[in-house]
């Protein structure tokens, strides 16, 4: 009898131990941060020197972010190619885009964002 008990308690230990387990497991996960997915390739051509690159180190706006800023500024303009450049010394991009069957271009700052010139 005694035998019996000690299992049966034993046994309830194990499966409220594993209940806990099994809950703070589940508020672990509804805890943590999703984790955005990778960026996509962008949908233009991206063409970026090694040695501005280098040079200039990582940048406030990226290439896609300057495509999202023209095509924007641009309702209906699709970029079609990015390329990182320099303008007195400080990092730009030269965007080329289509809209209404005709090609533009413009130079975005590729610290600030602001749109420094257009075709």
């Amino acid at each position: 009898m005694r035998k019996a008990v000690i299992t049966a308690a034993a046994g309830f230990a194990l499966v409220l131990t594993a209940g806990t387990a099994v809950a703070s497991a589940k508020d672990r996960d509804e805890r943590r941060v999703a984790v955005p997915a990778a960026p996509a390739r962008p949908s233009f051509d991206l063409e970026i020197d090694p040695e501005l690159d280098a040079r200039f180190g990582p940048r406030r706006v990226n290439a896609t972010q300057a495509a999202a800023i023209v095509e924007n500024a641009f309702p209906g303009a699709r970029v079609t190619e990015a390329e990182l450049d320099e303008a007195g010394g400080a990092p730009i991009w030269e965007m080329k885009f289509e809209r209404n069957g005709r090609e533009g271009e413009v130079d975005v700052d590729a610290t600030t964002g602001a749109l420094l010139a257009d075709d």
